[in-house]
């Protein structure tokens, strides 16, 4: 008779995190991540959103551990009652003595102050919301420019069931209409950097010469749906999940932990157009800077397009241009048409042809021309040497 075989135990484990937002969704793969290296889960996952009513199935389940974002007292308790192994991922840390994964707020906010001082700015802003991850990134972000001495002009709104969203951009429309320009804004999220961009648009502000905003979380469906696409801080989501999921397997296992709060850095940036941009005082070569990041892949666009806009003439503009931004205008729309060339070669799939036609190039040949011109390469050995990111 063949030996009887001999399963290994596979833990239930229950998966309390939003699908609603990038973030949880990218803890998600992180903990499915971890999931494939060892396979012995078996996950229960439902479709949450913040505010959503709590998963009361949860009291007369048989699992073997949890995972979730505990940001209200009525999870906390019944997460407590269920007694259960529990892993944290959220700020609010409302259960004491678990594993708790969070972001390192203080790292994203001086990756955020580090990159708009890089653009040349010497005013900036803070927008935030009353979660604890937006709290600390605005008291390190604040801390950060007190030490140079620089004000911070912060906003904070009322994220809640209640939340008036109209009433709410009209106060950011008043606070960013009270700022100084041109000014560089963290967002505390990716969300409210695309309220910021919306309220300069209503009130004629330019983005980013005026108002450059830089948001959190990467989150592909609001950076590029804002015009202009939004500049995000990349948060190491895979890794927060992963280290949860580890945490949580040497709980169940009854395996001393030696650390119970994990700080997890951020990746980097994804540089987009809200912060492409130089801080620049004279309101005529922001100006004209702003037409030639507007129009320089149109196929039509003309030096003399610029020159309409500022009362100078050409020679004195072309001065007064190299000796701000160091270069002369038609480098500069040179620059943004090769940067365009590389975003569709990197992040697309499409052919040459129709990147021509969207960048404004009557001929393939010209195109290929310029931007190994520019950059050394040809843009299929630039395409074959970077992943496509859909």
């Amino acid at each position: 008779m063949p030996k009887d075989i001999i399963r290994k135990k596979r833990y239930k484990v229950a998966l309390l995190l939003e699908t609603s937002n990038a973030y949880s969704r990218g803890i998600i793969k992180g903990i499915y991540g971890y999931i494939k290296e060892h396979d012995d889960w078996d996950v229960y996952l439902g479709e949450y959103g913040r505010g959503e009513p709590n998963p009361e199935w949860l009291l007369s389940w048989k699992g073997d551990g949890i995972i979730a974002r505990i940001e209200n007292k009525t999870t906390a308790d019944l997460i407590q009652q269920c007694n259960l192994p529990t892993v944290d991922t959220s700020s609010a840390n409302l259960i004491p003595n678990i594993p708790w994964v969070e972001t390192d707020d203080e790292k994203i906010a001086q990756v955020a102050l580090k990159h708009l001082e890089s653009c040349g700015f010497k005013h900036f802003g803070f927008l935030g919301a009353n979660f604890n991850w937006s709290k600390w990134r605005s008291n390190h972000f604040t801390d950060l420019l007190r030490e140079n001495g620089i004000f911070c002009h912060d906003h904070h709104i009322s994220i809640d069931l209640k939340l008036n969203l109209v009433a709410e951009q009209k106060k950011i429309d008043s606070w960013l209409s009270s700022l100084p320009k041109p000014i560089g804004i963290f967002a505390a999220y990716d969300q409210l950097g695309r309220l910021i961009i919306d309220s300069s648009h209503r009130q004629g502000f330019m983005v980013p010469e005026d108002i450059a905003v830089i948001g959190v979380d990467n989150d592909p469906l609001v950076c590029e749906l804002c015009s202009p696409p939004l500049t995000s801080i990349i948060p190491d989501t895979h890794n927060t999940g992963y280290l949860a999921a580890t945490l949580l397997e040497q709980l169940i296992k009854k395996k001393k932990i030696e650390t119970f709060s994990h700080r997890i850095p951020p990746l980097g940036i994804k540089k987009r157009r809200s912060t492409e941009a130089l801080a620049i005082e004279d309101p005529y070569i922001s100006k004209a800077l702003h037409y030639i990041y507007e129009h320089a892949n149109s196929g039509t666009f003309n030096i003399n397009d610029v020159l309409n806009l500022v009362p100078m003439t050409r020679r004195v503009f072309e001065k007064k241009f190299v000796e701000i931004v160091g270069r002369t205008p038609y480098k500069e729309m040179q620059r943004v048409r090769v940067n365009r060339l590389k975003e569709l070669l990197t992040e697309t799939e499409l052919g040459l042809l129709d990147i021509a036609e969207k960048t404004g190039f009557e001929h393939v040949s010209y195109m290929s021309y310029l931007f190994k011109r520019e950059t050394g390469i040809s843009p299929i050995a630039y395409r074959e040497g970077k992943s496509i990111r859909i």
